[in-house]
């Protein structure tokens, strides 16, 4: 038995190279948009198995594709925006102690509820780029405090189930990872599709990818595949669709493509995320599928990185190419250099990603 899922995966640039879908052909979709509106949407289709009772359970219903950009509607939420996007343009560029004094001058003087929320969001995302995990669990506490009080509480919410799911993501916890987004999954309908959005939606992605990574079953696993490539594919649709003149910088739009073309290299290579890629020496993966994660690889090179922390994933996923090809002193060689770079750009939360992927390729040189 087959069901039918669109997912606008044209807007990929590397999308005809990579064959992230097997397109049957193309139609357009009406979606009632209310009295006397309709929005026309043009998808590709594609079939998808139907999948077992354990693994539905693990993936809610893929969101709605996006309609036009919307700007934001209130001073307080532009406000708001700015100081996560300038503020995780230091973090993501590993100006750690630089991000900490800034978030510790504003919280002395920007009081309100919804920025009080959006400092610590700040600082808690800092604090998963550190390492620092019991850091940022404290701070998301004191967020869910303050929250009933905020003006804006719908996107503050689904920006904290967002950074819950990445903190138990990044402590190796994929489980709660999972729940949290998916409790979050739902204010997609309350939030103006963004980049806001487009992050949650690409972190469910990236704990996909770790989950299929696990699969011993075939079908099982092919499951997983399809849907985080669809959640990728989503999660650049929404970020694509964030107004331009939203932020100062719109880092955390720029950063989205990147990151789930990195995430598709990882998903196709059978890799994870939580820093466990002891699976590399015990499972295959298809050549089809190494091919795919070339052609994301050589996209990535084509169009560069945005910040430092999307350099240190990249070095990461060409490290387990290395390693899928049989190249196990260049991957070696490249996963002591992402430790050296984690290391040097105050990326501890990464640098212990690194240090397994050293001392696991060291014992295969």
């Amino acid at each position: 038995m087959q069901t039918r899922e669109a997912c606008s995966c044209h807007r990929l640039s590397f999308a005809e190279t990579i064959n992230v879908t097997d397109i049957r052909g193309d139609g357009n979709i009406t979606v009632s948009a209310g009295s006397g509106s309709t929005i026309i949407i043009t998808t590709c289709s594609y079939d998808v198995p139907a999948p077992e009772e354990d693994s539905r359970a693990l993936v809610p219903v893929v969101p709605k594709p996006v309609g036009k950009p919307q700007m934001l509607n209130t001073k307080t939420q532009k406000s708001c925006r700015k100081y996560i996007d300038n503020l995780a343009m230091l973090t993501s560029e590993g100006k750690i102690l630089k991000c900490h004094s800034t978030i510790a001058k504003l919280m002395k003087t920007k009081a309100d509820p919804d920025s009080q929320v959006s400092l610590r969001h700040a600082a808690s995302l800092n604090a998963i780029y550190e390492g620092e995990f019991k850091k940022a669990n404290r701070l998301l506490r004191e967020v869910s405090a303050i929250l009933p009080d905020t003006r804006n509480e719908a996107e503050h919410r689904l920006w904290w189930g967002n950074l819950k799911s990445v903190v138990k993501m990044r402590e190796g916890n994929i489980n709660m990872g999972i729940v949290f987004a998916k409790e979050a999954l739902p204010l997609l309908e309350a939030v103006a599709p963004g980049c806001m959005t487009a992050w949650l939606l690409l972190n469910h992605a990236l704990l996909l990818t770790e989950i299929a990574a696990g699969q011993d079953d075939d079908d099982d696993r092919h499951f997983l595949v399809q849907r985080a490539e669809t959640d990728y594919c989503h999660a650049i649709e929404h970020a694509e669709n964030d107004h331009s003149k939203q932020m100062l910088n719109s880092q955390l739009r720029l950063r989205v493509s990147p990151y789930a073309k990195i995430g598709l290299a990882l998903l196709y290579l059978g890799c994870g995320i939580s820093g466990d890629i002891s699976r590399l020496a015990i499972s295959d993966v298809p050549l089809d599928q190494i091919g795919k994660a070339k052609s994301v690889i050589a996209a990535l090179d084509r169009d560069g990185t945005v910040c430092n922390s999307t350099k240190f994933w990249l070095m990461m996923v060409k490290t387990c190419l290395h390693y899928r090809q049989g190249s196990y002193q260049q991957a070696y060689e490249l996963a002591q250099e992402a430790k050296v770079f984690a290391s040097e750009h105050s990326f501890g939360g990464f640098l212990n990603y690194a240090k397994n992927t050293v001392d696991f390729r060291k014992e295969r040189v």
